[in-house]
């Protein structure tokens, strides 16, 4: 996806949660560039999604969008040429708040995104803890994460038997 259109207000809101996100347990410490990421992922999840591409400029509470009932948290990562080499991390004492997080990747110099997958709570929290990191995560692989179409066929499917069509 494209992100050169939304750049300046990526910038835009990635200076303002820096300039407000500030704890003990927030990622500012690695920088201004991880935050922008973060934004970028957020756009493209929401773009991906066909959701309104404003975004929060604060703390999220854990939960970046709501879709189709599920309670999504957003995690970026930077779109290199290995990029089925990397993982989903998630902070093994982090507690997941989310029903999904769903993982983007981000180019910040050809400014171009796209969504990697998707792993529910449950497929995070039984998946392999890395604890030869400075913070133990768990982990999984890009290649073992669900696709995100299949997060939108589920989101069809609930309208599908919500409006009473028991098939599609």
């Amino acid at each position: 996806m494209d992100l050169s259109g939304s750049w300046e207000y990526i910038i835009e809101i990635a200076r303002s949660r820096l300039a407000h996100n500030k704890t003990s347990h927030h990622v500012s410490e690695f920088g201004d560039g991880i935050e922008l990421i973060g934004v970028a992922g957020e756009i493209v999840a929401r773009r991906f999604l066909g959701m309104p591409e404003t975004i929060h400029a604060r703390f999220d509470g854990g939960v970046d969008l709501r879709y189709g009932g599920y309670k999504v948290d957003v995690k970026a990562t930077v779109l290199t040429p290995n990029i089925s080499h990397r993982f989903l991390q998630w902070p093994e004492n982090k507690r997941i708040k989310s029903d999904v997080v769903l993982l983007t990747a981000i180019d910040p110099i050809t400014k171009i995104g796209t969504v990697l997958g998707y792993a529910s709570r449950s497929d995070i929290l039984n998946s392999t803890i890395n604890r030869e990191r400075f913070q133990a995560c768990y982990e999984i692989p890009v290649t073992e994460l669900h696709p995100a179409w299949e997060l939108e066929a589920e989101f069809v499917r609930s309208k599908a038997f919500a409006l009473g069509k028991t098939k599609l």
